[in-house]
């Protein structure tokens, strides 16, 4: 992450920046000092960036600005003065756009021409017109630059404005983490609603205009992950029609937020309210009650897997489109209860209610299942994950590899427990020269990382192995407190899946296509050739 600070003449840019970053303890860059370091190295000769633009005239300057430019896009950490006719450049601001924060400082134009004239020397004074030259050119900029800016600060006092600018700047990082609803970075994902409530939906943003996009190709995911399938499924019985409110005109996306909502229509609260002052083991309701002071207890609101139904409709989006790339993903049930596969045969996954890639130990997973709800409990198990088609080059060492950021979107459901790529803990019991993933002919022998070193996608097929923990909502008496701490014995009625494995597959399928497009795009903004 790094803060762009930018503006028009005499706007402060460089001193406060300067300042700004002494206080923060983090560097301070200059594209203009970048400019001058490129130039010097290259023509043995010190200039400064104004006798440079002179020397080698205007198209000749802009170019090393470009390159000032991939320079200063590659730096982390710190605080880099950018001119506003950089940025005002699309190539230019695409390449400072990513993982950073843009600051524009402004002021009112009658104070930035004082402040010109109290210099005493500009190439602006060098115009016909240098006054109304001046003001044109920063108005220009100031409309230009403010619409993608994330923080805008009026410059017109010199009442300690980088103190000003470092506390818009950390309202801004502040608002950040208080986002914990949205994923990506450039394909941006925000789910809403409850489990109980009106409905669940998702804000798809990123997705380039002109995509082939309709309700069908999310229906088809979400029927997928619908409750009241099966016997093995709850039986809420919600249809989970999606309905899409922007983003698509005549069949395609324009490049603006895809809204969608699922309605809830066959909630039932009752069961819930004779336990809303006690908290359900193994659900979120304590923890929910400790963060906030505040919980729903119908269905457990924003904790429960409900709200997974708007990650499989943004999903649905993703999977489409990595399709067309030549992408497939597929995930299937490797272990309920105890029960392992032994084969693999994709076309069997979607022929059988627990979605098992192995049609005998389908059935006995079915079985154990019915055996657990019989008893009134419920069963964990293992998914499997194999995303074939994926380019080598994708994932964004040090923390955004693609594994670490597969891991979170994974670790974000809340019924994961463990995750492992490739052969995953068996690493700790092998030798390097067993798990080593060597190479010949150009191509890797074997496949021991699942798909990723570090951090970056080798071109393999990507597999990940993920612990599924059995369903807490069980009609066994347990024991729990109320909101008071006291001790109280719950039994939790209401319709419940007794394994939650089948359900989350789709689930796990989507988040993983979500990442990976967010990391092509990431991708192609650094290397268009992937």
């Amino acid at each position: 992450m790094k803060i762009i600070i930018t503006g028009p003449k005499c706007s402060g840019k460089s001193t406060i920046g300067a300042e700004a970053a002494k206080r923060l303890e983090i560097p301070f860059y200059e594209t203009d000092g970048i400019i001058e370091e490129l130039y010097s190295r290259e023509h043995n000769d010190k200039l400064n960036f104004y006798e440079i633009c002179e020397k080698l005239g205007e198209a000749a300057f802009r170019e090393y600005e470009k390159r000032a430019v991939k320079e200063a896009a590659e730096l982390d950490w710190c605080i880099i003065s950018v001119g506003g006719s950089t940025l005002m450049d699309s190539d230019s601001r695409r390449l400072l756009r990513d993982d950073s924060v843009i600051v524009l400082l402004k002021a009112d134009l009658d104070i930035l021409w004082e402040r010109l004239k109290n210099r005493g020397s500009s190439i602006y004074f060098s115009r016909p017109s240098p006054e109304g030259y001046f003001r044109d050119v920063a108005k220009k900029k100031i409309e230009a630059i403010e619409p993608f800016a994330d923080v805008t600060i009026d410059v017109s006092d010199d009442k300690d404005n980088p103190g000003k600018f470092i506390s818009a700047v950390t309202d801004y990082f502040a608002v950040l983490s208080k986002s914990p609803n949205t994923q990506g970075q450039v394909i941006r994902s925000t789910t809403f609603g409850e489990s109980h409530g009106d409905a669940v939906g998702v804000v798809l943003d990123g997705l380039k205009p002109g995509i082939e996009f309709s309700a069908e190709d999310i229906q088809s995911e979400l029927d997928r992950r619908r409750p009241g399938q099966s016997s093995v499924s709850t039986p809420r019985s919600e249809k989970d029609k999606v309905r899409i409110l922007s983003g698509v005109f005549e069949g395609k996306t324009t490049g603006t937020p895809i809204a969608m909502i699922i309605e809830n229509k066959d909630q039932d609260s009752t069961k819930y309210d004779i336990i809303k002052h006690l908290f359900r083991p193994g659900h979120a309701d304590f923890t929910f009650w400790k963060k906030y002071g505040i919980r729903d207890h119908k269905g457990g609101g924003r904790s429960s897997g409900r709200e997974t139904a708007g990650r499989v409709a943004s999903g649905a989006a993703a999977k489409k489109i990595l399709s067309e790339r030549g992408v497939k993903i597929t995930a299937s049930s490797a272990e309920i209860g105890g029960v392992k596969s032994s084969s693999y045969n994709e076309n069997d996954i979607e022929a059988n209610p627990v979605r098992c890639a192995d049609k005998d130990a389908a059935e006995k997973m079915q079985q154990a299942i019915m055996d657990a709800r019989k008893n009134g409990d419920s069963l964990g198990g293992i998914v499997e994950l194999r995303i074939s088609g994926a380019p080598a080059g994708l994932g964004d060492p040090v923390f955004g590899k693609l594994d670490a950021r597969l891991a979170g979107a994974l670790f974000s459901l809340g019924a994961v427990k463990g995750l492992e790529f490739g052969d995953g803990f068996e690493a700790a019991r092998s030798l390097g020269s067993e798990f080593n993933d060597q190479m010949k002919d150009n191509d890797f022998q074997t496949n021991h990382a699942g798909g990723v070193l570090g951090g970056i996608s080798t071109g393999q097929d990507i597999l990940i192995r993920l612990a599924v923990k059995p369903t807490p909502s069980i009609s066994r008496q347990q024991e729990t407190v109320d909101i008071e701490g006291r001790s109280e014995k719950i039994k939790i009625e209401g319709r419940h899946d007794p394994c939650i494995v089948p359900r989350i597959i789709p689930v796990v399928e989507s988040m993983a296509a979500l990442v990976l497009l967010d990391c092509w795009e990431i991708q192609q903004r650094l290397r268009s050739d992937i």
